[in-house]
């Protein structure tokens, strides 16, 4: 088991560590966390990070842990731990202090940089190359806290970026923002070369990325130019092992998922066909639940005003986490993720 470092987006507070768990679980490694702070999320695990880096949506990087401490014991730590010893030797490395928020006001970032580069030159010969560097060395500042980290892997934020809603051939104003559609992919643990399904699919953005992680994403929805916008956006990211069926996802039947992601038309931008959307979610689950293979997740969205946990009863799903978000000023949901538990 090795110890590493997560940074977070910090784009919501309990999404992006959840997803982590997610999803180095969906890799089929074991996860446990060590510790929670604001932006960081530190687990012992089996996974290696170039394993699971090009999963997550809501982290900037992963890199190898060598301590959790207060910023009074940091140099003592460093020199202490065997952070010296993982870095190869007469090569180059960087240094870089980094605040979360507010903490630490009174840090100088900029001379704790300079004491912690010289502890680690007093002991080897190393160039510092800030722009090309063969390893970086990160202490992050967060609550009461700096933890002490080796980049390893970093998340491309700007192909994320790239794939936001207006850069799409077909648009909708309720199409979900990527990193939250990969999130949602995560938190429901989608194996790679698994069966994913979102049945209220629209213009397929969570298809995307769960087509784009290496899943057969397979997505339905009752509104056929939908599906033609699903189509081209498929089309446009280059996923070609995909399936799309147009039709009322609690008539339909799907084959047995390896995970579903969904989230259901609500709000005032979306058609849910003319039924109640408490309705809709009562009528829906039973099938979903049937749908999804045995120990196998579903994460789907809700307007805040109504209970799923409540609505689900009855089904073979387990609540295993609820995430609350605001949307827009008018309109907050809760994301959940239910296990599959039983026949």
């Amino acid at each position: 088991m090795r110890r590493l470092t997560f940074f977070l987006s910090g784009e919501h507070s309990t999404v992006p560590p959840s997803e982590v768990v997610g999803a180095i679980e969906a890799e089929g490694c074991e996860c446990r966390a060590i510790d929670e702070l604001d932006q960081v999320l530190v687990v012992e695990s089996d996974i290696k990070p170039r394993e699971i880096f090009d999963r997550l949506g809501m982290t900037h990087w992963i890199g190898e842990n060598f301590g959790i401490c207060d910023i009074d014991d940091l140099i003592e730590v460093i020199g202490n731990s065997d952070l010296l010893d993982f870095l190869p030797h007469s090569r180059k490395i960087s240094v870089r202090v980094k605040r979360v928020r507010k903490y630490f006001p009174n840090i100088d970032t900029q001379k704790l940089t300079k004491e912690v580069a010289d502890e680690i030159l007093d002991t080897y010969d190393y160039e510092v190359d800030l722009e090309h560097p063969d390893r970086e060395i990160s202490i992050i500042l967060t609550e009461d806290k700096s933890v002490i980290s080796i980049i390893q892997n970093r998340v491309d934020r700007e192909a994320i970026e790239e794939r936001r809603p207006p850069e799409r051939p077909a648009l909708h104003p309720s199409t979900m923002q990527p990193n939250l559609a990969r999130a949602m992919v995560n938190l429901a643990r989608t194996p790679r070369n698994g069966k994913f399904l979102d049945p209220f699919c629209g213009i397929g953005g969570i298809l995307i990325e769960a087509g784009l992680i290496g899943s057969e994403p397979i997505g339905a929805d009752i509104n056929k130019n939908m599906l033609d916008g699903a189509r081209k956006n498929l089309e446009d990211a280059g996923i070609r092992n995909y399936e799309l069926r147009e039709g009322d996802a609690r008539e339909l039947e799907f084959e047995k998922a390896d995970a579903i992601a969904t989230d259901p038309p609500y709000g005032r931008q979306a058609s849910t066909g003319g039924s109640e959307l408490i309705d809709i979610y009562k009528e829906v689950l039973p099938v979903l639940s049937e749908t999804l293979k045995m120990d196998r997740y579903l994460c789907i969205t809700a307007p805040s005003d109504i209970n799923l946990e409540e609505t689900a009863e009855g089904c073979p799903l387990d609540l295993e986490e609820k995430h609350q978000e605001r949307v827009h000023k008018s309109l907050a949901r809760n994301i959940y993720v239910f296990r599959r538990s039983r026949d």
